[in-house]
């Protein structure tokens, strides 16, 4: 059951974990999330609304076991936010699943995952626009210091 068609799944609550730093290594900073419930949605990588006190945001998420890392079997969530800088640690985030952007996969290597990231931002950005375009279908995204 994909959760992008049902409205009442679409979300997960999270706190913000420390990590093991690899998404700020790579650089792109992720908030690691200690999720509340069950997630139904298939590994891999979406585009995302983030809600942060009052405020939403645009990011990716990526759900799963981070292949290339071998970094077991366990089930990880970790969201990357456009444009972001503060210090998340502890707090709560909600993440509203906007679309999927691709499965997840094992790389051949850093670099190889940095160019695929640098892809999916580039295209979850373009998607994000055409949601602010005319007939989005979506409110606008309030703009802030954190998202450009």
């Amino acid at each position: 059951m994909n959760a992008l068609s049902h409205p009442r799944e679409r979300f997960i609550v999270g706190q913000v974990k420390k990590g093991k730093q690899l998404g700020k290594q790579l650089g792109f900073p992720t908030a690691n999330l200690n999720t509340l419930g069950e997630i139904k949605l298939e590994g891999g990588v979406y585009g995302v609304f983030i809600y942060i006190e009052k405020r939403k945001y645009a990011g990716i998420m990526n759900i799963g076991t981070r292949p290339t890392f071998n970094d077991g079997n366990h089930q990880t969530v970790e969201v990357h936010i456009f444009d972001f800088h503060e210090n998340l640690y502890g707090k709560y985030l909600t993440v509203e699943p906007a679309f999927f952007v691709r499965k997840e996969k094992k790389f051949n290597g850093i670099e190889e995952l940095i160019g695929q990231i640098e892809k999916d931002v580039l295209y979850a950005r373009s998607q994000f626009q055409s949601f602010n375009g005319e007939g989005g279908g979506h409110e606008k995204i309030q703009r802030t210091t954190a998202f450009a």
